[in-house]
């Protein structure tokens, strides 16, 4: 049934049965992936999610349902679950559904090329990834597993208010394992690249890079213990920036969890730290011209030379500031609750090759992976202490290989001592991205 007409018979019943304002959320994702091992396909997988949220005021209460059909026979079910749901739901605070902006600027996040791309060209890529890790060098003796796949998602909102609003997004995704083997030492390396061209996926450098990493990893050793000076790759630092996301979000500062709480327009990072959230880049990984309640996405500045702008707000946590939602208000799924969540959310790229903050830093430990990060990382106080390999830095360069050893410090105090950023920017598929970062002195424990 169309999902169109599907909504316009709904309210009319619902509006009928006593409710007054309305919504639905409509959402619906395919996904198809292919594995490889030893030259033949191990797994393919096509899948098909999706279904719709029903909300609306019944009493003056907002009541909830949901389904996965979509059909005139589930009507009249939805309705009655959200009547009976309202009467069991009791929120101090007042949810509410949006009339919608005047304006909404348009992000491109749907590739047609890509979503014509058919199943043999994904195999194609994934043999490829597969036979360059392999033969990269006489030590890599496993390319674990070598993973390609396409993902396309819709999305349609509309309510009894007049709003009513629709995306779709696709991207390709590749990654692949390599173990290496000296002596009865094994390492792997891990590698992963994503886009929205089938051309984004260069299978020579998916492979020879992971396989790079686990050769890189062999003959690793340990350190002594004390304060060292650390440069976190990029990829390392977008993840420990993630495990403190919610910081920056109103809901967390206003319940009292975050430590940004009353420090808008307060130094809270190195003068040369700029944070961005980006919902209208483009080629960003989580670009939207409208968050889950309909609210207009635009650029922000989070943090500029140090200094907090804003906290992210949805609908709920700005009326209660007495701000506009910054358009953060997303859910995860169609049976999700909004919450807020950043889009491209990011540390704004530095001018200097990381090879340049090598010579500078002289002597330390450069840290190209973390483990553990939520059993040692507390997201309130900014205490970590987390496993982690990398390479030591020694005379301005990239020295031997460096494992089992333990970083701690605490988040927030790092942010304020930052010292210098390289120029190479790099998302994760959530959004959240960084370059590499020099933090100056932590500590390390050892040997």
């Amino acid at each position: 049934m169309d999902i169109k007409i599907f909504k316009d018979e709904l309210f009319k019943k619902a509006l009928e049965e006593g409710f007054s304002d309305c919504e639905i959320y409509f959402y619906s994702s395919k996904s198809i992936k292919v594995s490889v091992l030893k030259g033949e396909i191990e797994k393919f997988d096509n899948a098909t999610t999706g279904g719709l949220s029903f909300r609306g005021f019944y009493n003056g209460k907002m009541g909830y349902s949901y389904t996965e059909q979509i059909s005139e026979d589930v009507i009249d079910r939805l309705i009655q679950y959200a009547k009976e749901n309202s009467q069991i739901i009791n929120e101090e605070e007042k949810e509410e559904i949006y009339i919608g902006d005047k304006s909404y600027t348009p992000v491109k996040t749907f590739y047609d090329e890509l979503e014509n791309v058919d199943v043999d060209m994904l195999i194609e890529k994934a043999l490829q990834i597969e036979k360059a890790a392999l033969n990269y060098d006489k030590k890599i003796i496993s390319c674990n597993y070598c993973i390609v796949g396409k993902s396309s998602s819709k999305i349609y909102i509309s309510n009894t208010k007049g709003l009513e609003l629709s995306k779709k997004d696709n991207y390709v995704v590749a990654y692949a394992g390599a173990l290496a083997k000296e002596n009865e030492n094994i390492k792997s390396g891990f590698e992963i690249i994503a886009g929205f061209n089938i051309e984004d996926i260069d299978p020579i450098y998916i492979g020879e890079t992971a396989s790079k990493k686990a050769l890189a990893s062999l003959g690793a050793t340990s350190l002594p213990s004390k304060k060292y000076n650390v440069i976190f790759e990029n990829e390392c630092f977008t993840d420990l920036l993630s495990c403190f996301l919610g910081s920056f979000c109103a809901e967390s500062v206003q319940k009292g969890f975050s430590l940004l709480k009353g420090k808008l327009n307060e130094k809270i990072a190195s003068d040369i730290i700029t944070i961005l959230d980006e919902p209208l880049k483009e080629n960003g990984y989580n670009s939207n011209s409208f968050d889950s309640e309909g609210v207009a996405c635009y650029n922000k500045t989070v943090v500029e030379n140090g200094i907090l702008k804003t906290y992210l707000y949805n609908l709920k946590t700005a009326k209660k500031d007495g701000v506009k939602s910054t358009g953060n208000g997303f859910k995860s799924g169609y049976k999700g609750k909004i919450s807020i969540s950043p889009t491209n959310f990011y540390i704004k790229n530095g001018e200097k090759p990381l090879n340049n903050i090598f010579e500078n830093v002289k002597d330390g430990a450069y840290i190209t992976e973390l483990s553990g990060l939520h059993a040692g990382v507390n997201s309130i106080s900014g205490d970590f202490s987390i496993l982690a390999n990398g390479y030591l830095i020694e005379n301005g360069k990239k020295a031997k290989a460096i494992e089992q050893i333990t970083i701690a410090g605490n988040f927030y105090d790092m942010l304020l001592n930052i010292e210098d950023i390289a120029n190479d920017l790099k998302f994760s598929l959530n959004g959240v991205g960084s370059p590499s970062i020099f933090v100056g002195k932590l500590s390390i424990s050892g040997e």
